[in-house]
């Protein structure tokens, strides 16, 4: 929390919120900045208490040790905390996010190698009742929606709202935009490409645009090839981008057979890990040549077979329907015949099909007289026999589900270094997940709109702390280790050599170390558990640029 206290003042986050938002300093006894730094500090407590009930979350923490000298600790409340939240809403909270990223990025002279786009979705539990509000009409209108709409995490149906998110390379979160609930990714990376425009125009060089296929619009793909500072893009081809160009590359690929082993991607050390080859292409498409890399995975290779296998379970049903019913014509069980066949889940396979002519005498109600003749009712009905895999729908099924294919405009850049690029997307993922983490906010239950705006650009400023923290800990070793060649900083997990510092790290060693207040001059003292923790937490720090010391001046 120190550490994270520390690097909330570089950013002057607090005088940010106090200089934008209105308020008055007479009629409040703890600044909108410092209750706003105060919900993103609940975030790195251990405590599972909502987040909004901020009072329980610092008990036995010395509150003051994050506040002004002209704040009052004993108004931290729920209550504060709301208007808080109410009066950063009147302002561009959104922009305010976006100054503060960007100007950490320039502070830190982190390097925007690469930008990763993903949205999420965060889902909320409550009613929101705005009729009764003091709003007016058109800033009712301009309000991001909770609505019910597809769920990220499973859940349909959840009132949520989108989450945008472009980060580096490394997981920083640059942009991020809150969004309504119906928000599609298509809408989302238009707004994106904006947002990269702005971000040049302010003097940033960035680098190759990572996003998933719902980037891959004509539209999009257009606009990065014609804009006044063209944008560098990797994605993945949709299936129905482009006339089907996803499978003309498959297809082109197989029929060439120019593969090129690439290997794995991941540093475990796994029997079973993923391995790939690919071949790569360049295609005129939507007037821009375009690259195009079809990528062979063993994992989806592997996987053939069990998406076969329920393709099977999928056919019994569609069976047992076709041929349960029994049909008062021929023509009738044609068509129903046809219709089978055509069905996507039938592909696969080839049948013998039979419809049966089926005789039964029908006697009329009532006495029958010597004479009386049953009428003869004609019925038909389908018998499948020899069920079968079909081996030339089955070979391009095959082809189709171990492959996908890359597409990029980028140049200077090998097939290989397009996948790991892709492959990067990862850290925006990461960055969801944790957004979501019980620590952070899992799920949130506010009944102003507005106030959840807030809190969720909050949430993710403390995203933004903790991403701060992980790229100064491995700059802090790359120093490390260009002035110590030879030498090792044994800090890592269990002690072992430190390879890729995480926040966590940090976090887990740190878990039992804390600061002690030293009667009412204010003074602290530093409480180690064990000796380990002072070696591992000390080296950390190190990295990090800061001493016990600094972190309590």
């Amino acid at each position: 929390m120190a550490v994270a206290n520390k690097i909330i003042e570089e950013l002057d986050f607090v005088n940010q919120i106090n200089q934008t938002v209105t308020w008055d300093p007479a009629h409040w006894n703890i600044s909108p900045g410092s209750l706003a730094k105060m919900l993103i500090m609940g975030t790195f407590t251990d405590m599972r208490i909502p987040l909004t009930r901020i009072k329980e979350r610092f008990e036995n923490i010395d509150t003051p040790y994050f506040l002004t000298p002209q704040d009052k600790t004993g108004d931290l409340n729920e209550f504060n905390v709301g208007k808080a939240l109410d009066r950063i809403a009147e302002k561009d909270y959104q922009q305010i996010y976006q100054t503060i990223a960007l100007n950490a990025i320039q502070k830190y002279q982190i390097p925007l190698t690469r930008l990763h786009s993903d949205t999420t979705t965060l889902s909320f539990y409550g009613e929101y009742d705005l009729q009764n509000s003091l709003l007016t009409e058109e800033e009712l209108k301009s309000l991001f929606k909770i609505e019910k709409g597809y769920n990220k995490d499973g859940r349909p149906q959840c009132k949520q709202v989108v989450v945008g998110q472009i980060t580096n390379q490394i997981g920083i979160p640059i942009i991020n935009k809150i969004q309504s609930g119906a928000t599609s990714d298509i809408d989302w990376n238009r707004q994106a490409l904006n947002y990269l425009e702005q971000i040049r125009a302010k003097g940033f060089k960035v680098g190759l645009y990572v996003a998933d296929s719902k980037l891959m619009t004509q539209e999009h793909v257009t606009k990065m090839n014609t804009t006044k500072d063209r944008i560098n893009f990797v994605s993945r081809c949709p299936a129905n981008f482009a006339d089907k160009l996803e499978n003309q590359m498959i297809s082109r690929a197989f029929e060439e057979g120019n593969w090129v082993e690439y290997g794995s991607f991941s540093e475990a050390k796994k029997k079973d890990v993923c391995t790939y080859r690919g071949v790569g292409f360049t295609q005129m498409v939507y007037g821009a040549p375009l690259r195009l890399v079809v990528l062979e995975s063993s994992s989806l290779v592997a996987g053939v077979v069990r998406l076969y296998e329920k393709q099977q379970k999928e056919l019994e049903p569609l069976i047992k329907k076709l041929t349960q019913p029994v049909y008062s014509c021929f023509k009738d069980a044609e068509a129903a015949s046809k219709r089978f066949l055509a069905l996507k889940q039938t592909r696969l396979f080839l049948f013998d099909i039979d419809i049966v002519k089926q005789e039964q005498g029908v006697w009329p109600k009532g006495r029958r007289g010597l004479k009386t003749q049953p009428k003869i009712k004609i019925t038909y009905q389908i018998v499948l026999k020899n069920i079968r895999c079909n081996e030339v729908a089955y070979k391009v099924f095959e082809r189709e589900q171990s492959c996908f294919v890359l597409v990029s405009n980028a140049v200077g850049l090998a097939d290989r270094e397009l996948v790991l690029a892709y492959k990067g997307q990862v850290v925006v993922e990461n960055s969801f997940r944790l957004l979501k983490s019980p620590a952070v906010a899992s799920v949130i239950y506010l009944k102003d709109p507005c106030r959840i705006g807030v809190l969720s650009m909050l949430l993710v400023f403390a995203l933004l702390v903790r991403a701060l923290i992980e790229f100064r800990l491995r700059a802090g070793l790359a120093v490390f280790r260009m002035r110590n060649p030879e030498g090792s900083l044994c800090a890592g997990w269990s002690g072992r050599e430190l390879s890729a510092p995480t926040f966590r790290l940090l976090y887990e060693h740190a878990f039992s170390c804390y600061f002690e207040c030293e009667g009412l001059e204010g003074g602290y003292g530093f409480c180690w558990p064990h000796s380990d923790a002072q070696v591992r937490v000390g080296a950390l720090l190190d990295l990090l640029g800061y001493s016990l010391e600094q972190l309590v001046e």
